[in-house]
């Protein structure tokens, strides 16, 4: 995996109303293993503290990355470049709070999936959520099994979701998930909801996307039940990035994940 891509991306949001910005973030593999000789430069004393307590290693390691990719996000959006100033604690529904003199009117969203990290911080008055899977073909079926498809999620998979289409079934099955994980988190509810809430009613290819790169598809979705949200996908082999986003906001540029 190449890592060369800009750690904190600023993006543009573009709605009728103020203008107004995201930063996305991205912490990959070598970050990690960087910020696990030293957290302390990424956590604060209460923090650090209750990462101590973690014995798995592997929820160790993501815990520390997350933490990492939403306060390099919220650094860039607060002004702030002491990271360990930035406080960020789980809420009821395990939704990301941030701690900060400046953090009035901002929030996070993190995620994270096989050695990459994620988040994106931006304004509380546009709700958002981002979503990274990475979907394997053995556990495709397993988990579409679960989702509650819509009609119109049936019938997309029958036609986009198997070769010679610009996606596999694995990725078909990972995006319809990330809608899902991204509007769950958008909302501050995450899934707790009958998944076929969450449903998609509408699928498209979008071409030209700024920021996408080469060899991977792009598509917006639009929920069946939530008419005033949409999310826009990258689909690259089986990894899969979601945004959901007020239907209103309009990026100036996706975020670029490492190739």
């Amino acid at each position: 995996m190449s890592d060369q891509v800009e750690p904190v991306q600023t993006i543009a949001l573009q709605t009728s109303g103020p203008g107004a910005q995201a930063f996305f973030a991205v912490v990959t593999p070598s970050d990690l293993a960087h910020a696990l000789a030293a957290p302390h430069l990424f956590l604060n004393d209460a923090e650090l503290a209750y990462w101590q307590t973690l014995r798995v290693e592997n929820k160790r390691q993501s815990a520390l990355q997350g933490r990492i990719a939403a306060k390099r996000a919220l650094g860039a959006a607060l002004g702030e470049g002491d990271l360990t100033k930035i406080e960020i604690v789980r809420g009821t529904f395990g939704q990301p709070l941030v701690r900060h003199p400046r953090a009035v009117g901002m929030d996070v969203t993190l995620s994270h999936a096989h050695g990459l990290a994620v988040a994106l911080a931006f304004p509380d008055a546009l709700p958002m959520g981002i979503d990274l899977e990475q979907v394997a073909a053995a556990s495709a079926q397993t988990v579409l099994a679960e989702m509650q498809l819509s009609e119109a999620e049936r019938a997309w998979l029958a036609q986009h979701g198997a070769a010679p289409l610009p996606i596999d079934q694995a990725a078909a099955c990972g995006m319809l998930w990330s809608a899902r994980e991204a509007l769950g988190k958008s909302l501050k509810t995450g899934l707790n909801s009958p998944l076929g809430m969450f449903a998609l009613d509408k699928l498209d290819v979008v071409s030209g996307a700024v920021g996408v790169r080469s060899g991977t598809v792009a598509w917006i979705g639009h929920y069946v039940n939530f008419p005033h949200t949409h999310c826009v996908m990258q689909v690259s082999g089986s990894r899969v990035l979601t945004l959901a986003l007020p239907r209103v906001v309009t990026l100036s540029r996706w975020p670029q994940l490492p190739s």
